[in-house]
């Protein structure tokens, strides 16, 4: 799985054999997304505890 940078999806990353370019994926807990922000991950950790609250 690759996330490439957000509107820089080149040709030569997604010609490469059973790898799939995504928007968003979840790594070690963490949220991690193509645009760089990081305003999603702050609203799930808050979901989170929430849920464990």
């Amino acid at each position: 799985m690759i996330a490439d940078r957000e509107y820089h999806n080149h040709r030569e990353i997604k010609s490469i054999g059973r790898c799939e370019v995504v928007q968003s994926f979840v790594y070690l807990g963490s949220l991690i997304e193509n645009s760089g922000s990081c305003e999603n991950e702050i609203r799930r950790r808050i979901q989170q505890v929430r849920v464990a609250y």
